[in-house]
């Protein structure tokens, strides 16, 4: 490793294959002296928090646009244990998860396997990011936009005294440093090193840019957990989940308001 380069793992709960991953792995493509590895679960991992496996198998794979991946026989948490632990990689500066499909807003962190990647890196004493795209169903997904504006909230986050690279939207890098600014200066007691961030981009229509971006706290509000009951012949009790996402509360000022209202919402976590 050169002696300026910075080290990323990236991963994922959506799996090694998922949009999302290319996305987050073209975003930090536009970060200078970035070396990239990707470590991925084999599957998705989707929802299913902070699970901790004692075996850990992985294999190298080769994808399409990204090239060789490890592939990791487990969860996110694990591949972060597996990029801390196999002999052969050096350590990173940072891991990432994401582009996760599918907010991780407010109490959804403990649920998220890709937030639980990133408290997993902070814990090890890594700083971490998560990023996740709030979805609209029936809406297609843009990964290409997803990716840009994740660069300009990378680049201000993870190389805050540098000028915006090149081909990364200077505009919203800038509005990314003075929330992150803002947010300290107000902050009595902020969280101690390593940052572990939680980064969430609102869905908009192709034409319109985020409203703001904004550093908020995590919302403490429950989603919208509703069930369909069904008693099966057998007398099996079975519950089908039909909650509906954005009929969760909003309580103004959390990171929930923030990507209902078409902004970037960062919050800071603790491990």
């Amino acid at each position: 490793m050169l002696p300026n380069t910075m080290r990323i793992v990236l991963t994922n709960d959506d799996g090694f294959d998922a949009p999302g991953l290319a996305a987050l792995w073209h975003a930090v493509s536009l970060l200078p002296e970035a070396e990239i590895e990707v470590i991925a679960p084999a599957e998705s991992y989707s929802g299913k928090g902070h699970v901790l496996s004692k075996q850990i198998a992985c294999r190298r794979r080769t994808i399409e646009p990204i090239g060789q991946v490890l592939v990791v026989e487990g969860t996110p948490v694990d591949c972060v244990c597996a990029a801390l632990h196999l002999p052969d990689l050096a350590r990173p500066d940072w891991i990432l998860a994401g582009i996760n499909r599918g907010s991780n807003l407010g109490v959804d962190q403990y649920n998220s396997g890709t937030v639980a990647a990133v408290r997993q890196a902070a814990i090890f004493g890594v700083p971490a990011i998560a990023v996740s795209q709030h979805v609209i169903p029936n809406e297609p997904d843009d990964w290409t936009r997803a990716a840009r504006e994740a660069a300009a909230v990378l680049a201000a986050i993870m190389q805050p005294n540098q000028p915006p690279p090149p081909h990364v939207d200077a505009g919203l890098h800038a509005l990314t440093r003075r929330a992150i600014s803002d947010s300290l200066d107000t902050t009595p007691a902020a969280p101690s090193p390593p940052p572990c961030w939680n980064v969430n981009l609102p869905k908009l229509p192709t034409d319109h840019p985020p409203v703001g971006i904004c550093c908020v706290p995590l919302s403490r509000d429950p989603g919208h957990i509703r069930y369909d009951h069904r008693r099966e012949p057998d007398g099996t009790e079975r519950l089908s989940y039909t909650g509906i996402y954005r009929q969760r509360p909003v309580t103004p000022e959390t990171d929930v308001a923030a990507v209902f209202a078409g902004q970037i919402a960062i919050s800071r976590l603790k491990a």
